[in-house]
């Protein structure tokens, strides 16, 4: 399902955050939002979400104005991986999970147990710790948790905020793989807050720097990662090579500027 940005404008109070995004994701496509904290990514995030109102502008979720769905049509369109769960004492991953699937509730209101939320536990590997609590889980367990969370609402886009935040390098390399494998085995649209850009450059095949409340570059990784990037956007003298392994750009950082 395709995301497209048309024009858009946003304001913290008098402070303009966002002024003149353009932006169209096509569907299938993997796609990092990049830049300094504070410019602007996650409130991007929110926005294609529908869990922020834009001063002026457009969002199309499939085609559709976001402004003339409902919040459950916009639940079947996309789910949301935020930096963190609220406090749910006692609940179990089964029952976190489940939760994903209200969006296609059945009359009455009625929920039932469905293959999609039992495929969601296994695709992200947490199908062993379905009667766990969730308190009693890692860090890592809990974020592949809330990615059966996103699987199980069955949408075409998945936007996550800062998926690796808080997680050891191990772990931060299985959340992402794990996104990577969900978006070509269920055809999604993912677009990621990513604050490392060698990971940005490695897992997304499209990036999205933002700097001067705009989209400052918008392209492949080999294209966008560059010393004038590092420079202009993030404020660091660096250079940039190619990883041998992967193929993709890597950033060696020298100097604050």
């Amino acid at each position: 399902m395709s995301v497209m940005v048309q024009d858009l404008h946003f304001s913290y109070g008098p402070r303009p955050l966002l002024a003149g995004v353009d932006l169209t994701i096509e569907p299938g496509e993997f796609v990092a939002l990049v830049g300094v904290n504070g410019c602007g990514k996650s409130t991007l995030l929110r926005l294609i979400a529908g869990l922020l109102k834009p001063s002026s502008g457009r969002i199309l979720l499939g085609g559709a104005e976001l402004g003339t769905l409902s919040r459950r049509q916009v639940a079947q369109r996309l789910a949301v991986l935020h930096q963190s769960l609220p406090p749910v004492p006692a609940l179990t991953v089964r029952q976190l999970v489940r939760q994903g699937r209200y969006p296609h509730r059945g009359p009455l209101g009625l929920l039932w147990e469905s293959d999609t939320m039992e495929q969601a536990l296994e695709l992200t590997g947490v199908a062993h710790l379905a009667d766990r609590v969730l308190d009693t889980l890692s860090g890592g367990e809990r974020q592949r948790v809330r990615l059966a969370l996103a699987v199980a609402q069955d949408t075409g886009i998945l936007l996550l905020d800062e998926p690796t935040a808080h997680l050891d390098i191990r772990h931060q390399l299985e959340v992402l793989e794990l996104v990577r494998t969900l978006r070509a085995t269920r055809g999604l649209t993912v677009v990621t807050v990513l604050h490392d850009l060698d990971h940005a450059a490695r897992f997304a095949e499209r990036i999205v720097a933002l700097h001067g409340r705009r989209v400052w570059a918008d392209g492949k990784p080999k294209d966008v990662i560059t010393p004038e990037l590092l420079a202009e956007v993030f404020g660091v003298a660096g250079r940039v090579v190619t990883d041998e392994l992967h193929g993709t750009p890597r950033c060696l950082l020298d100097t604050p500027l």
